[in-house]
């Protein structure tokens, strides 16, 4: 009964409004002395009685536009914080890569920024954005402030180079445990990183820093690889599984640096 109610209602209002418009279309055409105080009460009368009936299609109309106003003002202000937080991100990254160059300045030949990830073989490469006309030479080693990255693959072009990660399992490092000096290779078996060729009786301890030995001509002595995770017999049963995260984020490189170091085989 109430819905019956509102819509009565509503038609009554509509009505009324005709009726009014009707008669003061009327009154408008007889002499204006005698009906000017008639018309003016049936305009108002109708003009209040308009207002009543569609005065808040104008609100809803401004209020829609003030939402829409507000929300683009929010995407604005959201889009604004992204990119400042990114910016923050970059300085932070190029405050670290700065403090590393300060530490071995003279093995840096430039730097350059990451331009694409892959080149068909998974995520096992990157393309970074200098080449020979920067100097860059096949087989230098590459990294960032938070240590060994891989070492430039095949010849590179002049203004583009690629990167072989350490994941590449063709990628090997010669490595040594920082703390007891055990020798061994580095590289991934899989999706993981190993020690390998490292006897059983060898000292060799869980959170072991492993850095490489500068052994085979291609990554200078010294360079982080990465943290030992876990050590357990290998199934050979001579050798120790020693399992060990590379310290840089393989997976999210944006800016390196090429060392003057490789021989350019």
């Amino acid at each position: 009964m109430p819905r019956l109610g509102g819509r009565l209602h509503g038609r009554r209002d509509e009505l009324t409004l005709a009726i009014l418009l009707l008669v003061g279309a009327v009154l408008a055409a007889a002499p204006q002395t005698s009906t000017a105080p008639v018309i003016h009460s049936i305009l108002s009368r109708g003009n209040a009685l308009f207002d009543s009936m569609f005065g808040w299609t104008f609100e809803l109309s401004n209020t829609y536009r003030d939402n829409v106003d507000l929300r683009h003002q929010v995407a604005e202000l959201s889009l604004a914080n992204t990119q400042m937080e990114e910016v923050r991100l970059q300085n932070e990254r190029f405050r670290a890569l700065l403090d590393w160059e300060g530490e071995r300045r003279s093995e840096i030949l430039t730097g350059a920024e990451v331009i694409a990830h892959g080149d068909g073989r998974q995520s096992f490469a990157v393309t970074i954005s200098v080449g020979s006309r920067d100097g860059v030479r096949r087989n230098q080693a590459v990294v960032t402030a938070d240590g060994l990255v891989g070492r430039i693959d095949r010849e590179p072009g002049s203004s583009t180079s690629l990167v072989s990660l350490l994941n590449d399992p063709a990628n090997a490092v010669a490595a040594v445990v920082q703390r007891s000096r055990v020798q061994g290779v580095f590289q991934f078996a899989g999706d993981e990183g190993r020690l390998f060729h490292v006897l059983q009786a060898a000292d060799v301890l869980s959170g072991d820093v492993i850095i490489s030995s500068g052994l085979g001509g291609v990554y200078p002595e010294g360079l982080m690889i990465g943290t030992v995770m876990s050590v357990s017999d290998d199934r050979d049963g001579v050798s120790l599984k020693i399992v060990v995260a590379t310290s840089a984020a393989l997976d999210r490189l944006e800016e390196v640096f090429i060392l003057r170091s490789g021989n350019g085989g």
